[in-house]
């Protein structure tokens, strides 16, 4: 950001400001320094700013998540609260030109305000939807987006950036028969981390609920709760981690792999993926 639109406050001969998540300091003269001085470190002004650095990026965080979930969860959002969201970057960072849903009209968010949503459709037309106390909108999945191939192409064609991977995310589509079904879930069996910490990281920080039995992800697919599972044998964060099998569960039991649907299919194998591409040894494939 440039320098005359940031908020500078005075501390001690420096001022102080918050440029994104990071403090920036300059002098008297008004010099921006490269780093911010050990004196300017101890005013309380410094630890009012990194206390409003740490609310502002845990709220970015609690709307990532929020948004997430509302996409993972196919929920019905409302559509009079992203308009009262909009306003906030935080929140309009992960919504904007997300492609949204509501009373068959479909497009890319662009914009919200208290009356009306504004969308760009396939056509590349400008269409509006009003906000009312009882309409609502969704942010579909690609696995379930028919027309997912020309959203791709019209998104490249425009240069939209989605910061929530929806358009770009992979898809896997899930095989038609049952021995390539049982072939693909047990693909990952045997995969080891030499350090089971390191996958706890690897799933936390790919948003996956993780432990050192389980990872997991659940989504909502036509009203129903999926959760995939990836199995995992480790004892302690030391120790070495073992992938097992990837199944998928409601309420606690065991779903037959040919009733599980195309989006909670695409997500697990997703999940899967990205734990298993970061493994530190191969499997042992020995008979």
């Amino acid at each position: 950001m440039c320098d005359d639109q940031l908020d500078w406050i005075e501390a001690e001969g420096y001022h102080l400001a918050l440029d994104g998540s990071e403090i920036v300091c300059r002098n008297a003269k008004g010099t921006k320094l490269k780093t911010v001085p050990a004196k300017a470190r101890k005013t309380g002004q410094y630890q009012e700013l990194l206390a409003t650095r740490d609310f502002l990026d845990q709220h970015t965080d609690q709307c990532k998540s929020t948004v997430l979930a509302w996409f993972l969860a196919g929920e019905e959002i409302p559509v009079v609260l992203l308009g009262q969201v909009w306003t906030d970057p935080a929140w309009r960072h992960w919504l904007e030109d997300l492609v949204v849903c509501s009373s068959g009209t479909v497009g890319l968010l662009k914009g919200a305000d208290e009356n009306n949503l504004h969308l760009v459709d396939l056509d590349g037309e400008s269409v509006t939807v009003t906000v009312t106390d009882t309409a609502v909108a969704t942010i579909p999945h690609p696995a379930g987006m028919v027309d997912i191939d020309d959203w791709r192409e019209f998104a490249v064609e425009l240069g939209v950036h989605q910061n929530l991977d929806q358009l770009l995310r992979e898809i896997h589509p899930k095989p038609a028969d049952e021995k390539t079904q049982r072939e693909a879930v047990r693909a990952y069996d045997g995969g080891v981390y030499e350090q089971a910490s390191h996958l706890l990281g690897r799933g936390r920080g790919g948003g996956f609920k993780t432990s050192l039995q389980e990872i997991s992800v659940t989504v909502t697919e036509n009203g129903v709760n999926t959760t995939a599972v990836l199995d995992v044998t480790a004892w302690s964060p030391e120790d070495e981690a073992t992938l097992g099998t990837l199944g998928f569960t409601r309420s606690g039991r065991t779903v037959a792999l040919a009733d599980v649907g195309p989006v909670a299919w695409s997500e697990g194998i997703r999940m899967a993926e990205y734990i298993y591409s970061a493994r530190t040894k191969e499997k042992d494939t020995k008979n």
